[in-house]
């Protein structure tokens, strides 16, 4: 066969469809089958390489399927893009994506690329990965074996920034879905649970953390304060494992953002009076907080990120907002309901002290009590 700049089909045509099929059907290819195959696909003009993509997209998949299929993307004949494209309402497609995401990584990256650049179909791809990564995510969260996401580092090699940072939201997305609390007081509850659960058994998350996002830490974080404040946010768990997972692996230059984001979010519950802003200010510093194996530790860490940001604030805020916040403080009481850190808020003075203070203290000291003897708060 010749290269032809034609739109006939060689006699020679049905030739190539059988060596596609039968490489397909082969899960091992010799160098001198590939050298053939490949030769052979090199002489089809601009027609038949389409009809060789479609004939491609109608084989039932097979063991050397996706061997064949890099092939043809190398090639520009077909993309994995097109082809999972094609499989868009076929029962194998999330088969297909699974397998792309345990061993097919430069078709995934075809996929997160297009995902990214494809102004025709980038919002469709970006839907069909994010569904094939909860999939993924709610098998591990069943049974943390069943992959070891060798994906991950591939990815950061192969992607450009802009790409990588489209995946990372993809991401994020998916894992933020895996569970959603009742209530932010629920996440009270549940948080040292969700926290130790993170640590000892949801470890992909922080392998997530600490090698895709490993350059966008920063980007990350935006993300999930963002996501995490907006109105009917009940994605808590996976928000504050993320949020524990990229504080206990980030580097200097992060934990000074995460820093300065928690103080700015003082002001703001102060002058805005929105109860709901401290309660978010609390659980992301317990989180940001926990960054390392030891509880005792990471309890250190939050009394003194409660005495400089909480105990202090009267020299962050002014004078009109300070009463507003301690009646948020007031108010955030009937949230609590882990003692150890019900006892570092009952511990720590706030400055500049007075009668307002010391009712709050009183009823803080007070609920504290309740929780001691197993009681339920009512209407502190």
């Amino acid at each position: 066969m010749q290269n032809r700049n034609l739109s006939t089909i060689s006699n020679c045509f049905p030739l190539v469809c059988r060596a596609i099929q039968t490489q397909c059907g082969i899960l091992q290819q010799g160098p001198v089958a590939r050298y053939e195959l490949v030769e052979l696909l090199r002489q089809l003009n601009g027609k038949e390489r389409l009809l060789a993509s479609k004939y491609y997209c109608q084989l039932p998949a097979n063991v050397g399927s996706f061997r064949v299929l890099l092939q043809l993307q190398q090639l520009r004949i077909l993309t994995a893009t097109e082809y999972i494209l094609s499989k868009e309402h076929s029962e194998q497609l999330q088969v297909d994506l699974i397998i792309f995401l345990e061993t097919e990584f430069e078709l995934l990256a075809n996929l997160f690329v297009s995902a990214a650049y494809d102004a025709e179909s980038g919002m469709k791809l970006s839907a069909i990965l994010t569904d094939a990564l909860g999939n993924l995510f709610a098998g591990l969260v069943a049974d943390p074996k069943i992959s070891s996401l060798r994906y991950v580092e591939p990815l950061c090699r192969a992607l450009p920034a802009d790409a990588m940072v489209v995946c990372m939201n993809m991401h994020l997305s998916s894992l933020l879905e895996l569970h959603q609390a009742e209530d932010i007081k629920e996440a009270f509850a549940s948080f040292s649970a969700w926290i130790n659960e993170g640590v000892d058994e949801l470890t992909f998350v922080k392998h997530i953390c600490e090698k895709l996002f490993a350059s966008h830490h920063q980007e990350a974080l935006q993300v999930l304060f963002k996501q995490s404040n907006m109105e009917n946010f009940r994605n808590w768990k996976f928000y504050l494992i993320l949020v524990q997972s990229i504080a206990s692996t980030c580097n200097a230059e992060t934990t000074a953002f995460i820093k300065k984001y928690l103080k700015s979010r003082v002001l703001h519950m102060a002058r805005t009076g929105c109860l709901t802003a401290l309660l978010h200010l609390l659980l992301t510093a317990r989180a940001t907080s926990a960054c390392t194996m030891d509880i005792h530790s990471n309890l250190d860490n939050y009394a003194k990120w409660y005495k400089q940001n909480i105990g202090e604030m009267s020299y962050l805020l002014r004078p009109e907002h300070f009463p507003i916040a301690l009646g948020l403080l007031e108010e955030s009481l009937p949230y609590e309901s882990e003692l150890q850190y019900l006892e570092i808020h009952a511990a720590i003075a706030l400055s500049p002290g007075g009668r307002f203070v010391q009712a709050y203290k009183t009823k803080c000291r007070s609920y504290l009590t309740q929780l001691k003897k197993g009681e339920k708060s009512q209407g502190v």
